[in-house]
């Protein structure tokens, strides 16, 4: 700011307005009193003589200082000053400076008229004439104490974070200010690091990228920037780091510098990193588990296919040799054939069920809108006529899923096979199925009145080949309930089981509503 330059008024000058008396000098004029008196209350602003001595006082100058105007016009500025300032000539420095340059400015503690101190803000501008004479000095004086504790508490906040590398960058990326989380995170104390460039942290291939560089360019023009990576501290150790750059700027909008947030999270990236990797292997088992599976299902569908000729071929010659030949045969031989008959239709059954699994498995169906209660009467009408009467059905006609019909059909009589099958001897086999809407899924239930299932085997039952009795005792092949969860899963529904040894089972069966 250059000097004021004033002209003096023709005349004298005026001694009305706060009784001062008539020194004959220029800064006495009315007009400039006036332009003076007409600023806020909330600064002191007053002139000084050019020995600095005062020579008006505006009310917000009383206000502040706690003087009147008849008490300090005329006395030197320096009764403002604390006596360390004093010693140091501090005042007089002040009064050269701004003579010399045109304007001082400074932050420092001041003096009441009680001996109380306040922190001000203080602007001193030399007044000069058009031939440049000195004629004096305008000071302003405001009162920043609330702003000053307010950032001595913010840097008290700042410096006690420990955890956070908390600092600033001027507007070409040097440090200017280093709290004790950055010294710690780092390594550098404050007097090694202020004044250098923040790049010093980064690793030499993002220097030659300039991602140092990138990083201000992106906070200045977005108003943000975050990001992570790698840093390097003062001992050339690496730790990954989270990092957050904000863009600084005055009241005008003109950049100034940076505020930078870094925190150490290499402990959360190699947890990350961890989870990835055993990610990656877990996709990787997976995918071969899943090979795995396509080639026992392939292998099972082709082993199955090529048994069924040899056991047709086993069945009919051993019908022939009973049909045929039966009456000259001894009594064993025919009851060894007879055993012979047995274990292929067993076998055959074997075989279908795999046939039907690997089915599942292999083709693609689009499940669509069934009636639910046709896939009822499908899987009925496939149960031995004298154990029909034994199903009770309960589902209403206008419940559609969305299915494929006939694997519907199929799961519903192994369900209904398995309730009239596995009853204690002597007991009468009973089964209902019944079926009803739950918000957007049709659930259909299974309930036999048989001997129950264990609640440890609930989950291995829908495993292919596992069987909780002997062939001797509840005959089967132990592939149906795998067959029902490949289907149900297959449909884009699920299937559980409720139950308890001696009272019975309810097999849910939970599709989408068509």
């Amino acid at each position: 700011m250059s000097a004021v330059r004033i002209m003096p008024k023709a005349g004298g000058s005026s001694r009305r307005s706060l009784g001062i008396p008539d020194m004959s000098h220029p800064l006495q004029s009315e007009h400039v009193f006036r332009l003076l008196v007409e600023s806020t209350t909330d600064y002191a602003i007053f002139l000084l003589t050019p020995d600095g001595r005062v020579a008006s006082w505006n009310r917000g100058a009383e206000r502040i200082k706690q003087y009147k105007a008849e008490e300090i016009v005329g006395k030197h500025f320096s009764i403002f000053y604390p006596p360390e300032d004093l010693v140091n000539g501090k005042p007089e420095m002040e009064l050269r400076i701004a003579a010399d340059t045109g304007r001082f400015e400074d932050d420092g503690w001041r003096l009441r008229k009680d001996g109380s101190r306040f922190w001000a803000n203080v602007v001193i501008s030399a007044v000069r004439d058009d031939d440049g004479t000195l004629l004096g000095f305008g000071k302003i004086t405001r009162d920043v104490t609330d702003r000053r504790e307010a950032e001595l508490r913010y840097r008290l906040l700042v410096e006690g974070v420990s955890d956070y590398a908390i600092y600033s960058l001027d507007k070409n990326g040097n440090v200017t200010s280093w709290n004790s989380g950055a010294a710690r995170i780092k390594g550098y104390p404050g007097e090694e690091i202020i004044g250098k460039h923040f790049s010093l942290f980064y690793t030499r291939e993002d220097i030659e990228a300039r991602i140092p560089e990138k990083i201000l360019e992106t906070a200045a023009a977005t108003g943000h920037y975050e990001g992570e990576g790698w840093r390097v501290r003062k001992d050339g150790s690496k730790f990954w780091s989270s990092v957050v750059v904000n863009p600084l700027r005055d009241q005008d909008g003109e950049l100034v510098g940076f505020s930078k947030i870094t925190r150490d999270v290499t402990d959360r990236k190699k947890l990350l990193d961890t989870i990835q990797k055993h990610a990656e292997e877990l996709e990787l088992r997976i995918a071969e588990r899943e090979q795995t599976y396509a080639e026992l299902e392939a292998f099972s569908y082709s082993v199955s296919h090529d048994l069924r000729a040899p056991l047709r071929a086993i069945e009919g010659f051993t019908d022939i040799v009973l049909t045929d030949f039966g009456k000259q045969l001894p009594g064993e031989a025919t009851e060894y054939l007879q055993q012979v008959l047995q274990a292929t239709g067993r076998m055959n059954r074997l075989v279908q069920d795999l046939l039907t699994y690997s089915r599942l498995s292999r083709i693609d169906f689009q499940p669509g809108p069934t009636k639910l209660v046709k896939a009822v009467d499908e899987a009925c009408a496939q149960i031995d006529e004298h154990l029909r009467d034994k199903v009770a059905v309960s589902v209403d006609p206008t419940l559609r899923v969305s299915a494929h019909l006939s694997t519907l059909a199929q799961i519903l009589l192994n369900l209904i096979n398995n309730g009239l099958k596995f009853y204690p001897p002597g007991k009468t086999p009973h089964v209902e199925v019944r079926a009803h809407r739950d918000d957007h899924n049709i659930l259909v239930s299974v309930r036999d009145e048989g001997i129950g299932i264990a609640a440890q085997h609930q989950e291995r039952i829908f495993q292919v080949f596992e069987r909780l009795h002997t062939a001797d005792t509840y005959p089967g092949t132990g592939i149906g309930l795998a067959i029902v969860k490949r289907g149900i899963t297959r449909m884009g529904g699920t299937v559980r089981v409720e139950s308890a040894p001696g009272k019975g089972s309810t097999f849910y069966i939970c599709l989408p509503a068509a």
